[in-house]
């Protein structure tokens, strides 16, 4: 099984080769702003680098969302195209699911990863993720919301809570004493990551099979707000 992997929710722009359980290659910029030129690039360099033809691909996985609406509709696109040309699977995965899951590897069974992005003014973008055995199940619906609902909408916590993503500095307050007692991963440490999507989305192929790709859609969480250009004539 090789797996392509995108991610491009936020202003990380990455790329990774996943192939069994192995990541073999991967290569991220984080630069705002960059994707649509730099994103094909990445690609090209993790195939060249990890020794695999585009046609020998047997799925792409892509960051959906929630985060950058410009970001999303470039992976998204990106994606299906790759999958396209080398008739692989296309799979969906959820961008706060493959946050959370980079901490498999320091959790306990009932610690909560408790992924929060930037959504502008008072929001974030927040999702939340209890580990039961190896694996991570929902512990809060993915959303975007203001920063003074987080405390009901993440409730109760029975074990450790992790906090992670470049939401976290505008949420701590809201979230005290909660955030007090929680173990909170620098974002600097802890980008989000293509390779995490990679793995993520092998397991959701695994589970559930492939995604339709003429259909698959960006998952912005909140609507849409595109504010036009003043005209020049006005």
């Amino acid at each position: 099984m090789t797996i392509l992997a995108l991610e491009t929710a936020t202003d990380v722009c990455g790329a990774a080769l996943l192939r069994d359980d192995v990541v073999t290659a991967q290569a991220h910029l984080r630069r705002p702003r960059v994707h649509s030129a730099r994103l094909t690039p990445l690609v090209e360099d993790v195939l060249a680098h990890g020794d695999v033809a585009a046609d020998a691909l047997d799925a792409v996985a892509v960051s959906l969302g929630p985060g950058s609406y410009t970001g999303l509709r470039i992976g998204v696109s990106t994606a299906k195209g790759w999958a396209l040309a080398a008739d692989a699977a296309l799979i969906g995965v959820p961008t706060l699911e493959a946050y959370a899951a980079r901490l498999r590897s320091v959790v306990r069974p009932g610690d909560v990863a408790c992924a929060l992005l930037d959504a502008r003014r008072d929001e974030v973008y927040a999702g939340a993720y209890r580990w039961a055995g190896d694996d991570l199940e929902p512990h809060a619906e993915t959303t975007a919301l203001p920063v003074d609902a987080l405390p009901d909408w993440l409730g109760a916590v029975e074990g450790r809570l992790w906090l992670l993503g470049d939401g976290v500095a505008k949420s701590r307050a809201a979230l005290a004493p909660a955030a007090d007692e929680a173990t909170v991963l620098p974002t600097d440490e802890a980008a989000p990551s293509a390779a995490w999507v990679a793995r993520r989305g092998r397991t959701r192929l695994e589970r559930h099979g492939p995604d339709d790709r003429s259909s698959v859609e960006p998952l912005y969480v909140k609507d849409v707000h595109a504010t036009p250009a003043p005209s020049p004539f006005a």
